[in-house]
């Protein structure tokens, strides 16, 4: 494998020289919306020189490293959003990975860097959009509430950043829309009574998380002729997929993808986070709260209990596989990775999701918040 500097910490500029050297590139990213962007700017970078190369999704660290440990010697591998070990060069991101690798892939190859894609992967891990990022995507804001497709029942139905009485359900959001009368074709006035009516609804009853999380979806970016409707709705699509159909989610991040079959996607990975949520009991502790994700990723529906279904800073989800854990001030992986060990951890500070469980999970969580 090729020489990585092994503890050395590379800016864009290195990394993309790194890049135009290799003669294969294996990146491997962690499967969540923002490290899938950067994988995707990266790839479609090595496209445009000509380089083969190949990307795939890991959950937690020692499946990062395992992959990694299978590239060629001769190969140079890149680490996304995930440590996958020595032999790996890391994408140094300080704030979102997909800003970083936009960065590269500009120098790399300017005709292939994505700058929707770069927002979109950022804003699904929670960046506030600024920047030249914006110019270079010539992006603008409208009142309104940022779902991906243009349907306005099927967006807030299956949006997985937002919970309120019609999640899940197409047949209760086409009713809160007749209550309003919308136009057919929707003016700003429109969009500003559709952001009120989502508003009311996702914050009746709601602990306080669910104001600031709302607030990331109200007012969304909007690129012409873009991928999906608002920014904010592409970078919820890309974390869906990424976690629920990650093969289908590269293709799309690569630009060889179906957007039809990515909404798809989309839509069913919703569907099972929301139904899990209105069937699951979350139980209340002192700084935690738990809840049964079912057959959904708990991931999506961590993220979701913690910010509309939960009085406390924490959440976790549980499947009978894997677990997740969301937070807004402690560091998730390293609590989940008290609990499990850091190997079977993969994810952020505020979101990270494990591989193993243990019978103890939640009272081991709650110690160590």
């Amino acid at each position: 494998m090729a020489a990585t500097g092994r503890t050395a910490s590379f800016e864009s500029a290195a990394l993309a020289e790194r890049v135009r050297d290799a003669a294969f590139v294996y990146a491997v990213a962690h499967a969540d919306g923002d490290s899938l962007a950067a994988a995707g700017q990266l790839a479609r970078a090595c496209d445009a020189l000509g380089t083969p190369y190949q990307v795939s999704l890991a959950r937690s660290r020692s499946s990062a490293r395992s992959r990694v440990a299978s590239v060629a010697a001769s190969d140079t591998a890149l680490a996304v959003g995930v440590d996958a070990g020595e032999d790996a060069q890391p994408l140094d991101a300080d704030g979102p990975s997909a800003l970083a690798a936009y960065a590269v892939a500009d120098r790399l190859a300017p005709e292939a860097a994505d700058a929707e894609l770069a927002l979109a992967g950022a804003v699904s891990a929670g960046w506030t959009p600024q920047g030249d990022v914006l110019d270079a995507a010539a992006v603008s804001r409208r009142p309104g509430v940022g779902i991906p497709v243009a349907d306005l029942a099927d967006g807030l139905a299956h949006s997985t950043r937002l919970s309120g009485a019609f999640s899940g359900d197409e047949g209760m959001a086409g009713a809160l829309l007749a209550e309003l009368g919308l136009p057919a074709e929707l003016d700003a006035d429109a969009h500003r009574r559709l952001a009120s009516r989502v508003a009311l609804d996702v914050t009746d009853g709601a602990p306080a998380s669910a104001a600031d999380a709302l607030a990331r979806v109200l007012r969304p970016h909007v690129v012409d002729d873009g991928s999906f409707e608002t920014i904010e709705g592409y970078a919820d699509v890309l974390d869906a997929v990424a976690r629920t159909a990650p093969g289908v989610g590269a293709a799309f991040a690569l630009g060889r993808g179906d957007r039809a079959d990515t909404l798809d996607a989309w839509r069913d990975a919703a569907t099972s986070v929301h139904a899990a949520l209105a069937a699951g009991e979350v139980k209340r502790y002192s700084g935690l709260v738990t809840v049964d994700a079912g057959d959904a990723d708990p991931w999506l529906v961590a993220r979701l209990a913690r910010d509309f279904h939960g009085e406390e800073p924490a959440a976790l989800a549980t499947t009978d596989e894997s677990a997740a854990l969301a937070t807004t001030d402690a560091d998730a992986r390293r609590v989940l990775a008290a609990a499990v060990g850091a190997d079977n951890v993969g994810g952020r500070d505020d979101l990270a999701s494990s591989t193993r469980l243990t019978d103890d999970l939640a009272e081991t969580v709650r110690g160590e918040l």
